[in-house]
């Protein structure tokens, strides 16, 4: 872009001096005039955070006898007989949330455990953990294999 001033001379009236108004003539030119580029917008709080370094968790599975010996010590290891008629330990005391293992490797065929409203479908020779919660406590969970009562589980705050 090219501009021209054409100027005229200065006039003088009197005790006062009038300058001229300048004149402004605009030429194309053949330039292309830049295309503004949006600027991204970063928080400044941003920018001092640190970056998150990715990491790794590793959680060691235990097997069924270090299971059964840890979760037996504290009485979370529920086995059930061969024939579903009873259950070891059968009135027990929980803490909200606990984990417990319901274990039906004794037998070779699967039963339908209902502990409260629950049912807990364990299959021959297999078991597994569960977490025993309630939001209204005190709770009392009758422990049932079809229509026999084996226990109950009160979980407490």
């Amino acid at each position: 872009m090219v501009a021209i001033f054409l100027v005229n001379k200065t006039e003088k009236t009197g005790d006062e001096l009038v300058l001229p108004s300048p004149t402004f003539i605009v030429e194309p030119s053949s330039v292309p005039s830049p295309t503004p580029l949006p600027t991204p917008r970063v928080s400044p709080k941003a920018s001092l955070q640190p970056k998150p370094t990715p990491t790794l968790i590793f959680k060691e599975e235990m097997t069924y006898e270090q299971l059964t010996e840890a979760l037996g010590a504290k009485g979370r290891w529920l086995a059930l007989a061969p024939d579903c008629s009873y259950i070891v330990p059968s009135n027990v005391t929980y803490y909200n949330n606990t984990e417990i293992m319901l274990d039906n490797t004794a037998s070779n065929v699967r039963h339908i455990l209902k502990i409260g409203g629950r049912e807990y479908l364990l299959e021959a020779g297999e078991w597994f953990l569960t977490t025993l919660s309630s939001p209204n406590l005190p709770a009392q969970l009758p422990i049932y294999c079809g229509t026999l009562e084996l226990g109950r589980i009160d979980l407490i705050k």
